[in-house]
């Protein structure tokens, strides 16, 4: 669990709403043509922006943002340095009866491990690692931009909302009862567009992204590992490759 992202989110939001119940009625700011305008344009301009798989799969991603499901980098080196040890010792066929734990692993190390197993060339193993490396990418890159998409909607469905609740109060200046709610409607619509965009979407979005380049340096790391493996490296010399690649300080392995 990623309790930064929880910590962060969830304290905008209650410091906003403290900041609402401190200064007057909450329920002053709550407004459904609002809600309905931002939100509801907001996710249906969305949805007009990508094919609607990858939409849901984008917004299912904040998930992400609060439990990555990714190895803690030293745990990661160790199990990774255990593996190119016991090739080393044994030989790469003696890594055979640990097929299944690879893939339980991650996928797309247990593919590169069946591929070596099978006696496949080095260099053939790598091409399909890059391609296979390419759709991470791309599906990990859609996710980060819907959010970067819904953190720039929103605030601009906001000024729709604004200008909205305008054009209805300027319509009604003769109705001094229809002047409230049109001003309520131009005003709380620019309000809940910037506060989805900057307390919700540009944060998960930036924290998704950070969550993808880790998950790629990850990725990369089965590729030297396999490449070790192959080579006959010592398994020293590859702690000290993963350990430069994932941040890791000297000190911080086990």
């Amino acid at each position: 669990m990623d309790i930064a992202t929880l910590i962060g989110i969830i304290g905008a939001f209650l410091l906003l709403v403290i900041s609402i119940a401190l200064g007057g009625s909450p329920l002053a700011f709550v407004n459904i043509p609002s809600l309905l305008i931002v939100v509801g344009g907001g996710l249906a301009a969305s949805l007009a922006s990508y094919p609607l798989k990858e939409m849901i799969t984008g917004l299912k991603a904040i998930l992400k943002a609060f439990k990555p499901g990714l190895p803690d980098p030293v745990e990661h080196i160790d199990f990774l340095v255990d593996v190119v040890n016991k090739a080393r010792k044994n030989g790469i066929l003696a890594l055979e009866s640990d097929i299944d734990n690879f893939y339980e692993k991650d996928p797309f190390f247990g593919d590169l491990m069946r591929m070596l197993i099978d006696g496949q060339d080095i260099e053939e193993i790598k091409s399909n690692a890059d391609t296979a490396l390419m759709k991470i990418d791309q599906d990990l890159s859609t996710e980060v931009a819907i959010w970067e998409a819904l953190g720039e909607l929103f605030p601009a469905f906001g000024m729709i909302g604004t200008l909205i609740g305008l054009i209805q109060m300027l319509q009604n200046l003769n109705d001094p009862s229809a002047l409230g709610p049109g001003m309520a409607v131009a005003m709380i619509t620019t309000l809940y567009g910037a506060v989805l965009a900057n307390v919700l979407c540009v944060p998960v979005s930036k924290k998704l992204k950070y969550y993808k380049d880790l998950s790629l340096l990850l990725k990369e790391s089965y590729i030297l590992t396999i490449e070790a493996i192959n080579s006959g490296t010592n398994p020293n010399v590859l702690r000290a490759k993963l350990m430069s690649l994932l941040g890791v300080k000297a000190g911080e392995e086990g």
